[in-house]
């Protein structure tokens, strides 16, 4: 079994299930350790890499899933 990393946002609990980069950003897919449907997407601050902050816009969330969905892929090629 996969260990997972946490991340605690506004006191609840998501497990890092998959994290991808672009350039110098790290994007993150979250979920509710409680509540799988609870689900997120995060990126790194610019000025600061280990705080996550969310997407700025609808353009930004699509480039993140098409991110995710790339990666998969090449898992699994």
């Amino acid at each position: 079994m996969k260990e997972l990393e946490v991340m605690t946002i506004d006191n609840k609990d998501y497990l890092i299930m998959k994290e991808v980069f672009e350039g110098d950003t790290s994007y993150v897919f979250l979920s509710n350790s409680e509540d799988p449907e609870d689900v997120m997407i995060r990126k790194s601050s610019d000025r600061d890499k280990d705080l996550y902050v969310p997407l700025e816009n609808e353009e930004e969330y699509h480039l993140a899933t098409l991110l995710f969905f790339k990666d998969s892929n090449k898992k699994n090629d």
